[in-house]
């Protein structure tokens, strides 16, 4: 009997639940691979099932170090973006090294979600993790642009120039709260405990019918 309960746990919680990490084309990861002449938007597809929604997610970057600065203040700065578009892959946009977050002069506010904006106080400043979890109305941004287009993108601006280690994109799928209809795998589950019930009301009757 307890194995039956553990099976159907484990299978339900399998299949609904879904965890994946996405890393960055490696045209943005490197030796001064941010070049703050440009802005870049990385590209991701995540085809969600009926009823499924993104209810975790997080952006990381490694080993970000200021390679190199072109202000008198000696100062670099990264700006962190999601964007609502099917565009995939790996993009790039001429910008001249101007400050401030290029995104925000070519996209509408409905479209685009600040995710963070990191200042470097100087050349060689380096963070080891720069980390951005997604909550509240990043999450349901990212959703909705998720729900309109399958896809989305996520822009980077740097203001100078920069060195990263890694760059990656990770998120969990679960089921929406408001489904009212379950998927498979929530039938699965309800199929095995509802055998399992039976078994127990089985073997509470047998004893019965032999003392008869």
């Amino acid at each position: 009997m307890k194995k039956i309960l553990m099976i159907a746990a484990s299978v339900g919680i399998s299949a609904v639940v879904h965890a994946t990490t996405i890393n960055a084309p490696s045209q943005l990861v490197g030796v001064n691979a941010l070049d703050g002449n440009n802005a870049y938007s990385w590209g991701i597809s995540i085809p969600l099932a009926n009823g499924q929604v993104v209810t975790s997610a997080e952006i990381d970057f490694t080993g970000v170090t200021l390679t190199a600065s072109g202000n008198s203040a000696n100062t670099g700065e990264l700006f962190t973006d999601l964007i609502n578009s099917p565009n995939p892959g790996y993009q790039y946009y001429v910008d001249g090294d101007k400050p401030g977050d290029f995104f925000k002069t070519i996209i509408a506010s409905k479209d685009l979600t600040s995710i963070g904006d990191q200042v470097f106080a100087k050349v060689g400043t380096t963070f080891a993790t720069l980390s951005y979890l997604l909550t509240g109305n990043e999450l349901a941004a990212l959703n909705s642009y998720l729900t309109a287009n399958g896809a989305f993108n996520i822009g980077i601006d740097p203001d100078c120039h920069f060195t990263v280690g890694g760059l990656s994109f990770s998120y969990t799928l679960s089921p929406s709260p408001k489904t009212s209809v379950p998927d498979d795998a929530v039938t699965a589950l309800l199929v095995v405990i509802g055998l399992a019930g039976l078994e127990v009301f089985r073997r509470q009757l047998v004893p019965v019918k032999v003392k008869a």
